[in-house]
């Protein structure tokens, strides 16, 4: 992947799916594409599987809307239609001093994908559910960096990195479940 210099450098780019009561990590991968764009519709495809229902919001980062990505807005609807799973995808940024147009929720028969979801995130309801994104998912890697010192992985290569990134989520979870269930709950009641 390039880094801010424009090197090329051994590094890859982490996604999660991540419960927004606890925070929990339900689907996580790594993956050497720097381009988010890939990683949507199987991420919230495997989260469906995991849990075993569709996923009700899933907001995704900015960078989900890049070349070619036309086919994630196309997937939302159709998953919104299929499972009512409710994907929010912010289409772009506003220039310095540029106002943006007003939501309309009455948009005619030929608006794009693209135009439907950015007057929807216009909305003051879209965003707010786009905007609670920073305080499901970021903490998260947050917490995995701080805690257990997650900023490196150790292991090489694609598949070395993804099993420690997710074996630093799953202690993650752990961590997680017991601050809310408590170790009595999970592990049962001391005997001896």
């Amino acid at each position: 992947m390039k880094n801010g210099d424009g090197a090329f450098i051994q590094a890859y780019n982490g996604q999660a799916v991540v419960d927004d009561t606890d925070q929990i990590v339900v689907v996580a991968d790594v993956t050497s594409c720097a381009s988010d764009v890939p990683s949507l519709s199987p991420m919230l495809d495997q989260a469906a599987t995991n849990t075993g229902r569709a996923p009700q919001q899933g907001p995704g980062r900015r960078r989900i809307l890049q070349r070619g990505s036309e086919g994630n807005l196309t997937a939302a609807a159709q998953r919104h239609a299929e499972g009512g799973t409710d994907t929010l995808i912010a289409v772009g940024r506003l220039k310095p001093g540029q106002t943006p147009p007003p939501a309309s929720e009455q948009l005619d028969g030929d608006a794009t994908a693209r135009e439907r979801m950015a007057s929807r995130l216009r909305t003051e309801t879209g965003r707010a559910d786009y905007a609670r994104r920073k305080a499901i998912v970021e903490p998260v890697f947050g917490q995995v960096s701080t805690r257990q010192d997650g900023k490196r992985l150790f292991l090489r290569g694609e598949d070395g990195a993804r099993g420690e990134s997710r074996l630093l989520l799953g202690c993650h979870n752990i961590h997680k479940l017991f601050q809310r269930l408590g170790s009595v709950t999970l592990l049962g009641p001391a005997t001896g």
